[in-house]
């Protein structure tokens, strides 16, 4: 099977139990573009989507790429291709484990208040590899709504406090522990482990998360939209769950100081500029960048499994050495000529636009870019997680 170093990854909607979508739909410029049950697209997906509830579609969630063989499994073409595409993420033992899952995010509503549990929580209490902390990146919101989220208490009930309002879905109560915290465009949040949540109506964001499954939801029902039992507690119970949550009590001010990231420039030329939003000092399991390209350029690759999405512009993708260094022949590149370099099969290029998603495989030394105006691609890598 051809390895390829770029991949132009085909759309991935997800069912939730939360209505959203045109947001999206607009993203790709649909002409049309319709709220539903898909709200989320999952880019580079190699984990299933778990719907409790609703009727199961196989492989939901899962990403597909097209190969000369037919569709296949982003994550099976990875796994028989592993030091091409993973590069060093693999651990010790060989097994591998994408270390975060990619999402954009979509919210025709104010979604359903939940919390997830930390590292340390999932790690201690529960045996697991991973908690789930999650990062957004606000990518555009819609017309007449002021954006925000719920984070934090901002008037903690209490243990027991919150568990007679969850048993009993006592709304008001529920709604007077928190305050709406503002968001916009551009920015960037992380919600940690075991903080109360809701993402509010009308926004588009990037959705970067630890790879894990494990929530607890404390609001059942929410314009129609109910969350089955099955889908709130785990596994568990409500005594289990509740020490889950973080009970300190957070001002507004408090969870901006706390939260909300300052991305920081990494690199700027003539041509392009890149910034790092989230790194390891977050969590060990990805890296999130921005990168704005404005004039042609060389890129230099992290050599890492790479995901991307456009979050705005549109460009084009080349790599012009084949990745592994040599030809088919074993020959050495060297003693080609440039037409030959271009002729050989390890020569892509892939032209992507707003809302399009990509793969950049570790093997790849670098790539250029050539924009059609201004491009700016969100690019996520694993971090040193994977290599324990």
């Amino acid at each position: 099977m051809v390895k390829k170093g770029l991949i132009n990854l085909p759309r991935n909607r997800v069912r939730r139990n939360y209505l959203g979508g045109a947001g999206i739909d607009q993203m790709h410029g649909e002409a049309v573009c319709r709220d539903n049950d898909q709200p989320e697209e999952w880019i580079g997906s190699m984990v299933e989507a778990v719907n409790p509830g609703m009727d199961p579609i196989e492989k939901e969630g899962l990403a597909m790429v097209d190969t000369e063989e037919g569709a296949l499994c982003l994550r099976d073409l990875v796994d028989q291709n592993r030091r091409f595409y993973l590069g060093n993420s693999i651990r010790k033992d060989g097994s591998w484990q994408l270390s975060f899952l990619l999402k954009i995010l979509d919210s025709a509503m104010r979604l359903h208040v939940q919390a997830h549990p930390s590292t340390r929580f999932a790690n201690e209490v529960m045996g697991k590899p991973y908690g789930k902390l999650e990062c957004y990146y606000i990518l555009n919101v819609r017309e007449g709504i002021d954006p925000y989220i719920r984070l934090g208490f901002q008037h903690t009930p209490g243990r027991e406090e919150w568990k007679r309002i969850v048993e009993n879905q006592d709304k008001e109560k529920m709604d007077a522990c928190f305050e709406k915290i503002p968001v916009k465009p551009g920015e960037v949040w992380y919600i940690p482990g075991g903080m109360p949540h809701a993402i509010g109506e009308g926004i588009t964001m990037l959705e970067i998360m630890e790879p894990s499954d494990l929530v607890v939801r404390c609001e059942f029902e929410r314009e129609g939209v109910v969350v089955p039992e099955e889908a709130r507690y785990m596994g568990r119970d409500l005594d289990f769950c509740l020490d889950v949550f973080d009970y300190q009590e957070y001002s507004r001010e408090e969870i901006i100081r706390k939260c909300r990231i300052e991305p920081q420039t990494v690199e700027k030329t003539v041509s392009h500029e890149r910034w790092r939003l989230v790194d390891e000092t977050l969590t060990p399991c990805f890296f999130v960048e921005t990168l704005k390209v404005w004039s042609e350029d060389e890129i230099c690759h992290n050599r890492r499994f790479t995901l991307g999405v456009v979050c705005s512009g549109k460009c084009s993708i080349h790599i012009h050495e084949q990745p592994e260094g040599e030809t088919e022949d074993g020959l050495s590149r060297d003693d080609l000529s440039e037409e030959d370099k271009k002729a050989e099969k390890g020569y892509e290029a892939i032209r992507v636009e707003r809302g399009d998603s990509f793969v950049i495989a570790a093997a790849v030394k670098g790539y250029r870019i050539v924009p059609e105006g201004t491009v700016e691609l969100a690019l996520v890598y694993p971090g040193e997680d994977m290599e324990r």
